[in-house]
């Protein structure tokens, strides 16, 4: 596909949006909007001061179906083809998973950042579960989403060690660095076509 339009997709406080935004600026990628779910996410404030468009839509009372049927029509309003998520925190329906598949690819075109080395630690606070566990190694993955919570193709993963004076917040910040690190290198891969390279556990 020639046409690598893509969003990213944020709940929080935006870090990771704010390094996948500027390394998009500085390689002239097609990075056409940033869309969150939350009015009062940090996200908005971290980024409103560059030049990209920043959406909002809250789900309010409508259904699952209604809500991202409603989020499609804006993304096909931008062509979008590619999703970065960067810390949302809602799961995707089968129906918004179904408009990004990818034939060739046999992939939907959504790729996830998780705060853990998948397939340990899923779900919404691999920090923490990570952390709680006690692991002496830990790390970021970054995925196709799927079907599952946290259980699709890994696409890169890089390791980092706990320290015995480690606090969940010093080990939260070893994490970020990692994810400011290599989230960038996923978007190298799908904007140069290299998404085949580098499939599957690595």
């Amino acid at each position: 596909m020639d046409n690598k339009n893509f969003a990213i997709f944020a709940s929080g406080s935006g870090t990771n949006a704010e390094v996948l935004v500027k390394h998009a600026f500085a390689k002239n990628y097609p990075l056409k909007m940033i869309f969150t779910d939350k009015n009062n996410a940090g996200v908005i404030k971290r980024l409103e001061k560059l030049d990209i468009p920043l959406i909002c839509i809250e789900k309010e009372s409508m259904s699952k179906d209604e809500y991202e049927q409603k989020i499609l029509k804006v993304l096909d309003n931008h062509g979008i083809n590619w999703i970065f998520l960067a810390g949302y925190m809602k799961i995707l329906g089968q129906t918004f998973l179904d408009y990004f598949f990818d034939q060739k690819l046999s992939l939907y075109r959504i790729i996830n950042i998780h705060p853990s080395l998948l397939p340990s630690f899923p779900g919404a606070d691999g920090f923490g579960d990570a952390f709680s566990y006690g692991v002496k190694i830990s790390g970021i993955t970054i995925h196709f989403v799927d079907k599952g919570v946290d259980t699709g193709p890994i696409l890169l993963q890089e390791t980092f060690r706990r320290d015995e004076n480690d606090t969940l917040e010093s080990f939260k910040k070893k994490g970020q660095m990692i994810e400011h690190k290599i989230y960038p290198k996923a978007i190298d891969l799908v904007m140069n076509n290299n998404v085949n390279l580098f499939r599957g556990d690595k």
